[in-house]
């Protein structure tokens, strides 16, 4: 029998976020939206507890579960819009607000687009290089290729050794990350094939531009603003789910557990299946034995403070790794006997 909590209508719940940060910027507070979403993830990921899998869905569901990151990605742009549309006319601190907000929304609506990209058609890829331009990664996708071809290996990004704080990673994961691409390019070229960084390269410039034509120096300040703000987002998401595995070895990555965080990021958490099947939808993900001790939100938070992260993550993944090597043994004398 299937309980409430596993009805997938509830992944509807992520589209709260931009709604909501409509309706914020509509009595312009954009810092209260920001301090209320923030406590209520946090406050909810605890009380609501852990991840529940859906099962016994239906063939065609995966194609029309589409129309949740579709949503988002749509509330999104409007909520830009609106931003967009203010940033001329307030005050100093609530444009930083709205860039603030932006910026954190763009990362939110990263992990959509990402579902978007993960599906197999050339609009779905075309328009998620559009979408994250707007996100302020126009690369991601091609970052992301070979990310998944070479997960375990920091020159490729996103992967921290153990005693790496985040303040160090997130530059030396995007430059890492960035000259990979320039190489991949390089290397294609040297193939007679097409460059791939051309179009990202030109629709972020173009971007600039727009933003700057339309709204002057505050525009731009506006859209790199957003841009800096999401990036670094995305990036402590990938040093949360790749933290200490360097290796490339089982698991490839952490998962988050917590119902409310796959709920609202369309299963970013389980990050390690996704890794196995990148193809597979994302209501059809299965959380691995790799759980991080929280939630996204809290994790967040945490890596902010690096002695914090590095005594509770540290600890973590010790442990973590004498349980498996404690059952791995186990099982060998069990074959033995």
């Amino acid at each position: 029998m299937t309980s409430s909590r596993e009805k997938p209508g509830w992944y509807w719940l992520s589209s709260t976020l931009p709604a909501s940060a409509i309706v914020a910027f509509q009595y312009d507070q954009p810092w209260v939206y920001l301090g209320c979403m923030i406590a209520a993830i946090l406050v909810f990921d605890a009380i609501l507890g852990e991840h529940v899998a859906i099962e016994n869905q239906k063939d065609d569901m995966a194609s029309t579960s589409i129309a949740v990151p579709v949503g988002f990605i749509c509330l999104w742009l409007l909520a830009v819009l609106d931003s967009t549309a203010r940033i001329k006319r307030v005050a100093v601190m609530e444009f930083v607000g709205l860039t603030v907000v932006s910026g954190v929304l763009g990362a939110f609506a990263m992990a959509h687009i990402h579902e978007v990209m993960h599906r197999d058609s050339r609009w779905g890829r075309r328009a998620s290089d559009i979408a994250m331009t707007l996100a302020g990664y126009p690369h991601y996708r091609l970052v992301h290729e070979l990310h998944h071809a070479h997960v375990g290996d920091p020159q490729f990004g996103s992967t921290a050794p153990i005693g790496l704080s985040l303040w160090r990673h997130v530059g030396r994961s995007f430059g890492n990350s960035l000259t990979a691409v320039l190489a991949d390019d390089r290397r294609r070229l040297s193939q007679g094939r097409k460059r791939r960084l051309s179009f990202p390269v030109s629709m972020w410039l173009e971007t600039v531009v727009v933003f700057a034509y339309l709204c002057g120096p505050r525009g731009l300040l506006f859209y790199v603003g957003q841009c800096a703000i999401s990036i670094f987002v995305v990036e402590t998401i990938g040093y949360i789910q790749h933290y200490g595995l360097v290796d490339g070895g089982d698991p490839v990555a952490w998962n988050a557990h917590s119902w409310l965080s796959n709920r609202l990021f369309v299963n970013n958490g389980l990050h390690a299946h996704h890794h196995l099947e990148q193809t597979l939808s994302y209501e059809r993900l299965k959380c691995g034995t790799a759980i991080l001790p929280a939630g996204y939100m809290h994790m967040f938070f945490l890596a902010l403070i690096p002695p914090l992260w590095f005594s509770i993550m540290n600890h973590h993944q010790k442990c973590w790794r004498s349980a498996i090597a404690l059952t791995s043994m186990e099982s060998k004398n069990k074959r033995a006997s």
